[in-house]
This record gives structure tokens, C-alpha cells and sequence, in this order.
């Protein structure tokens, strides 16, 4: 278990640095890393990450609130 742990942070410190995030953008802009994005949300896990990261993201949005609790209403709808 010791190296598992210690792969897992020095794999968790790469990503966190300058370099590890450059290469995670490059990867998710290519054609393989939309093709890998498309499949993951086609899966049920990953259209529950999808709105609870939608749901996030719309907190730091400048939309009026009218619009923000619709959106809300229609990502919960959509979960169920």
C-alpha cells in the first residue's frame, strides 16, 4: 500500500503543478481527449458529475438569479 500512496502523490503533485494542469488542457482539447470526455458523459456517473460541476460553476456566473434557479430546476429535473 506504501507505494500505491506514494505513486498516487507524486502522480496528484504532477497534476497540480503548472506543467501537470498544461498537459491535462492539451489532452482534453485534442480529438482523443473530447472523444474521452463524450464517452464519460454518456455514462450515468458521469452525467451526475456533469451537473454537480454545472451547478458549481453557475454560483461564479455574473446571469440574473431568475435565470440561475431555472437552470437549477432543469439540472434537477434531468437527474432524476
Amino acid at each position: 500500500m506504501g507505494a500505491m500512496d506514494g505513486i498516487q502523490g507524486m502522480v496528484a503533485g504532477y497534476l497540480a503543478s503548472p506543467n501537470g494542469q498544461e498537459a491535462i488542457r492539451k489532452f482534453l482539447s485534442s480529438p482523443q481527449g473530447k472523444d474521452a470526455i463524450d464517452s464519460y458523459l454518456s455514462t450515468p456517473g458521469g452525467q451526475q458529475m456533469a451537473r454537480l460541476l454545472l451547478l458549481r460553476a453557475l454560483d461564479g456566473l455574473n446571469i440574473p438569479d431568475e435565470v440561475k434557479g431555472q437552470i437549477r430546476t432543469a439540472l434537477a429535473e434531468a437527474g432524476t
